[in-house]
């Protein structure tokens, strides 16, 4: 029963932390130097979008790992 509990709350500190790592990288404006030349511009633009997907991926992942582990908990409850 400890068990469960304690991976519901170390999904729950992941699930956290990778929603914030994912807001923070789409509200993250792309810097104006990156303006001056308009490849370094795309590159970077898309680099932003590969990183929005790796968050957003580990972000759901632990989302389902969320789900789980508290449908485990509250019907050991």
């Amino acid at each position: 029963m400890m068990e469960h509990e304690l991976l519901s709350l170390i999904s729950v500190v992941l699930f956290c932390g990778c929603c914030h790592q994912f807001i923070k990288t789409i509200v993250t404006p792309i810097p104006l130097l990156a303006s001056e030349r308009p490849y370094a511009r795309a590159a970077m633009q898309l680099g932003k979008f590969y990183k929005s997907v790796a968050w957003g991926a580990m972000t759901g992942a632990f989302l389902v790992g969320l789900v789980v582990s508290f449908q485990q908990v509250f019907t050991a409850l």
